[in-house]
């Protein structure tokens, strides 16, 4: 599920970089997509490491 959205992330943003000034994201719209292609690179670099550990 989380590779979908940083597909349809990048998807999004390389739409946004081909249509230029037209394009109709925000500013804003498109940092949100920027945070969550890079927050899901570092998910899937960190992949093996769990962040969940139990304590006894």
């Amino acid at each position: 599920m989380i590779n979908n959205r940083i597909k349809r992330a990048k998807f999004q943003l390389s739409q946004h970089r081909t249509q230029g000034v037209n394009s109709r994201l925000s500013v804003h719209d498109v940092a949100k997509l920027m945070d969550t292609v890079r927050k899901g690179e570092e998910l899937d670099q960190s992949k093996g490491q769990s962040i969940f550990f139990s304590l006894n």
